[in-house]
């Protein structure tokens, strides 16, 4: 890769990193450069070193060995203030913004003493906000703010801090395709006034959008480091995780009766949209998908469902659980949940095993009684959480690991869950285990579960569902057989944008069985 002489002073650059974490090797003879003014790509699959290159590279984590240069001149921070004081700044994939106070109040968390006044802080972000192009409301709680806004927010929050070198991490993970396309507009606007990115992400289609330059790790090494342009997607693919089977053809599955039902359901949510009289069944052995940007109520209507949210108005019925049932009765009777934010279902603080036997330890256990401790190795090694050991705790695993660590609790119990609710259950694993994740939901529909799928992902909605809800606004707009659901029809749903409008939608009304979405 080739500097021009007035960017020296900015490069980063990694020479030979290797990390180890007790007898895990997390990185090993690691080398990467970072440019001024240019995206730089980070991928490989969950347990690859990705997020361990990064926090090394933001001061998060110390070398095993190695070492590190900044415009030519040693670095070696000793912890992330020194990094951030040094222009490197991280922004994690879990957002670190406090939910109730406004983007100026989160910066006087973190900010210089030198601008602990409200009117400083507010003129420094309000100035950064307007040289990175970005319109984010400095006054609201960022709990208020979409997905997509309080990821710009912690982006412009790490710029006024003095940031010129940004690591991402996965910050498309919860991004809807329009969503994913105005950050990366703002990713170059900032490359354009020299700020470098180093953008760690699992959407290989990501690199050849905005990707100048790209890395590839493999098991904590090096197998790729040159320019992104001229590679296709597949053979990335390949540099990652080697040549990928095909996913098996779509088989036929006997579709019963409705397990899971909403009906007339309005609620409301600080982060949401507010639901307007949604309805909705899924059936036994049934997929649905629901796509939506971010903000469009899906969120605020999977939390409903799984009894977490209380409606205003309407009901919610799950076979074998009792009317207005709890969260905890819901899933006592057989309903698997996977929210969008793992951090909701995760506990970091306890073991793998422990995680996986949150259920069965808990005072009044009921169906996964006997899915504790004893067969977490087993279940650890199904689902490809690395590394596999029970007795580790999760805050140790990379977050993809987590992800798979949440899905083995809740796809991987016995017996076989009555229904499915899972918000995003790929996001951040890399693609052998998204399929792994995928296939797994299919099989639990063959088996006679109820699944619902959300995301702000296409590709993860058309990869299982037989058949696709679309909301925007509160409301279902669109309800589709995966036969008419084309990437055009859904994109032109998701925006809002005069269509069908909701041709089926309310078929979910009755017990659908007037057609088989199958």
């Amino acid at each position: 890769m080739t500097v021009s002489p007035q960017e020296m002073d900015r490069v980063l650059h990694a020479r030979s990193i290797s990390k180890s974490f007790g007898p895990v090797h997390a990185l090993r003879d690691v080398s990467l450069v970072v440019r001024p003014g240019a995206v730089h790509a980070l991928v490989g699959e969950n347990g690859a070193g990705k997020s361990t290159l990064a926090k090394v590279l933001a001061g998060i984590e110390q070398p095993t060995s190695g070492s590190m240069t900044l415009g030519g001149s040693a670095f070696a921070p000793r912890d992330r203030a020194a990094a951030k004081h040094a222009g490197i700044n991280m922004v994690p994939q879990q957002l670190s913004l406090v939910g109730e106070l406004s983007l100026v109040e989160n910066y006087l968390l973190v900010g210089p003493r030198r601008l602990a006044n409200r009117r400083s802080a507010r003129s420094l972000l309000s100035a950064t906000l307007e040289r990175a192009r970005v319109e984010v409301d400095l006054e609201a709680p960022t709990s208020s703010l979409t997905q997509a806004h309080r990821q710009l927010g912690e982006i412009v929050v790490a710029l006024a801090e003095g940031a010129h070198t940004l690591i991402l991490d996965e910050p498309t993970a919860s991004l809807g395709p329009l969503e994913v396309g105005g950050l990366f507009e703002h990713l170059r606007s900032l490359c354009e006034l020299g700020t470098a990115v180093l953008l760690i992400t699992h959407r290989l289609d990501e690199v050849r959008q905005v990707a100048d330059d790209l890395t590839v790790l493999s098991h904590g090494e090096n197998v790729h480091h040159g320019a992104a342009a001229g590679l296709e997607p597949t053979e990335i693919a390949r540099l990652m995780v080697g040549e990928l089977a095909a996913p098996p053809a779509r088989a036929a599955r006997a579709i019963g009766e409705v397990v899971l039902a909403a009906s007339g359901i309005v609620a409301g949510s600080p982060r949401d949209a507010r639901l307007d009289g949604v309805d909705l069944a899924v059936r036994s052995g049934e997929i649905v998908g629901i796509a939506g940007v971010a903000g469009s109520g899906q969120n605020l209507l999977l939390d409903v469902l799984g009894g977490f949210v209380k409606p205003d108005a309407g009901t919610v019925t799950l076979t074998g659980a009792p009317a207005a049932a709890s969260a905890v009765a819901l899933q006592r009777a057989g309903l698997a949940w996977i929210p969008e934010e793992r951090s909701e279902a995760v506990v970091p603080t306890m073991s793998l095993g422990e995680n996986l036997g949150l259920y069965a330890t808990a005072v009044g256990a009921g169906r996964r009684a006997g899915a504790g401790a004893p067969d977490a190795p087993t279940r650890l090694l199904d689902f490809d959480v690395r590394p596999a050991r029970p007795d580790l705790v999760a805050s140790g695993l990379s977050g993809g690991n987590q992800q798979k660590l949440l899905a083995a609790r809740e796809l991987g119990a016995s017996p076989t869950p009555t229904a499915v609710l899972a918000y995003g259950p790929t996001q951040g694993l890399d693609l052998r285990a998204s399929q792994a994740i995928r296939e797994r939901l299919i099989d639990l529909a063959a088996a006679g579960a109820a699944v619902l799928v959300a995301s702000h992902d296409l590709d993860e909605v058309l990869g299982v569902a037989d058949r696709v809800l679309v909301m925007f606004g509160g409301r279902v707009v669109a309800d589709l057989p995966i036969a008419e659901a084309s990437t055009e029809r859904l994109g032109r749903a998701m925006a809002g944008l005069p269509g069908d409008g909701p041709t089926s939608a309310h078929a979910s009304d009755s017990p659908l069985a007037e057609s088989d979405p199958a």
